[in-house]
Protein backbone atom coordinates (compact mmCIF):
# COMPACT_ATOMS: atom_id res chain seq x y z
CA UNK A 1 0.00 0.00 0.00
CA UNK A 2 1.33 2.79 -1.02
CA UNK A 3 0.95 6.25 1.20
CA UNK A 4 0.23 9.39 -0.26
CA UNK A 5 1.46 12.61 1.69
CA UNK A 6 1.99 14.87 -1.42
CA UNK A 7 -0.66 16.30 -3.55
CA UNK A 8 1.92 15.86 -6.61
CA UNK A 9 1.12 12.45 -5.67
CA UNK A 10 -2.51 12.20 -4.89
CA UNK A 11 -2.74 14.03 -8.62
CA UNK A 12 -0.65 11.19 -10.44
CA UNK A 13 -2.03 8.57 -8.25
CA UNK A 14 -5.72 9.46 -9.93
CA UNK A 15 -4.67 9.34 -13.20
CA UNK A 16 -3.98 5.00 -12.61
CA UNK A 17 -6.86 3.48 -14.75
CA UNK A 18 -7.74 2.05 -11.03
CA UNK A 19 -7.22 3.13 -7.59
CA UNK A 20 -8.37 1.84 -3.85
CA UNK A 21 -7.70 4.64 -1.79
CA UNK A 22 -8.39 4.72 1.94
CA UNK A 23 -8.47 7.92 3.98
CA UNK A 24 -7.61 7.50 7.41
CA UNK A 25 -6.68 8.50 11.10
CA UNK A 26 -3.58 7.42 12.64
CA UNK A 27 -4.28 6.84 16.37
CA UNK A 28 -8.21 5.97 15.42
CA UNK A 29 -9.14 2.70 16.37
CA UNK A 30 -12.17 2.15 13.38
CA UNK A 31 -9.20 3.33 11.09
CA UNK A 32 -6.72 0.74 11.68
CA UNK A 33 -9.59 -1.75 11.03
CA UNK A 34 -10.49 -0.12 8.03
CA UNK A 35 -6.78 0.06 7.25
CA UNK A 36 -6.44 -3.96 7.74
CA UNK A 37 -8.70 -4.70 5.62
CA UNK A 38 -7.27 -2.95 2.98
CA UNK A 39 -4.55 -4.46 3.39
CA UNK A 40 -6.42 -7.79 3.10
CA UNK A 41 -7.74 -6.71 -0.04
CA UNK A 42 -4.06 -5.41 -1.20
CA UNK A 43 -2.50 -8.94 -0.79
CA UNK A 44 -5.70 -10.61 -2.25
CA UNK A 45 -4.86 -8.09 -5.63
CA UNK A 46 -1.27 -7.60 -6.06
CA UNK A 47 -2.17 -6.07 -9.68
CA UNK A 48 -4.76 -3.18 -8.06
CA UNK A 49 -3.27 0.25 -6.80
CA UNK A 50 -3.57 0.66 -3.15
CA UNK A 51 -2.90 4.05 -1.44
CA UNK A 52 -3.32 5.42 1.47
CA UNK A 53 -3.79 9.10 3.11
CA UNK A 54 -3.69 9.64 6.50
CA UNK A 55 -5.95 12.71 7.12
CA UNK A 56 -4.74 13.94 10.72
CA UNK A 57 -1.13 14.84 9.19
CA UNK A 58 -2.18 15.62 5.90
CA UNK A 59 -5.33 17.56 6.43
CA UNK A 60 -5.11 20.18 3.65
CA UNK A 61 -3.84 16.81 0.88
CA UNK A 62 -7.51 15.41 2.30
CA UNK A 63 -9.57 18.38 1.53
CA UNK A 64 -7.81 18.79 -1.74
CA UNK A 65 -8.56 15.15 -2.36
CA UNK A 66 -12.33 15.61 -1.03
CA UNK A 67 -12.69 18.60 -3.29
CA UNK A 68 -11.12 16.93 -6.26
CA UNK A 69 -13.25 13.56 -6.00
CA UNK A 70 -16.19 15.58 -5.11
CA UNK A 71 -17.18 13.03 -2.44
CA UNK A 72 -17.86 14.90 1.22
CA UNK A 73 -14.96 14.08 3.65
CA UNK A 74 -15.05 10.89 5.93
CA UNK A 75 -12.42 8.98 7.76
CA UNK A 76 -12.18 6.13 7.75
CA UNK A 77 -13.32 5.90 3.97
CA UNK A 78 -12.54 3.90 0.84
CA UNK A 79 -13.01 5.00 -2.80
CA UNK A 80 -12.80 2.59 -5.50
CA UNK A 81 -11.75 5.45 -8.76
CA UNK A 82 -11.66 3.81 -12.31
CA UNK A 83 -9.84 6.84 -14.89
CA UNK A 84 -9.86 9.22 -11.87
CA UNK A 85 -13.97 8.94 -10.88
CA UNK A 86 -15.16 7.78 -7.45
CA UNK A 87 -17.21 4.70 -8.40
CA UNK A 88 -17.92 3.29 -5.16
CA UNK A 89 -16.85 4.42 -1.70
CA UNK A 90 -17.91 3.41 1.98
CA UNK A 91 -16.72 4.63 5.28
CA UNK A 92 -16.02 3.01 8.71
CA UNK A 93 -17.26 -0.36 9.11
CA UNK A 94 -18.75 -0.27 5.99
CA UNK A 95 -15.01 -0.92 4.86
CA UNK A 96 -14.78 -4.38 4.06
CA UNK A 97 -12.20 -6.48 2.25
CA UNK A 98 -15.08 -8.96 0.98
CA UNK A 99 -17.04 -5.45 -0.06
CA UNK A 100 -14.15 -4.20 -2.13
CA UNK A 101 -13.19 -7.59 -3.65
CA UNK A 102 -17.30 -7.91 -4.84
CA UNK A 103 -17.19 -4.39 -5.83
CA UNK A 104 -14.21 -4.88 -7.90
CA UNK A 105 -15.49 -7.85 -9.29
CA UNK A 106 -18.65 -5.76 -10.67
CA UNK A 107 -16.65 -2.83 -12.70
Amino acid sequence: MKNLDSQTDFDALIRTEVVVLLKHGARCPVSARARDELNAFATLHPGVTVAALEVTEHGDLSKHAAETLGVEHQSPQACILRGGKVVWHAEHYAITAVDLDAQLKTM
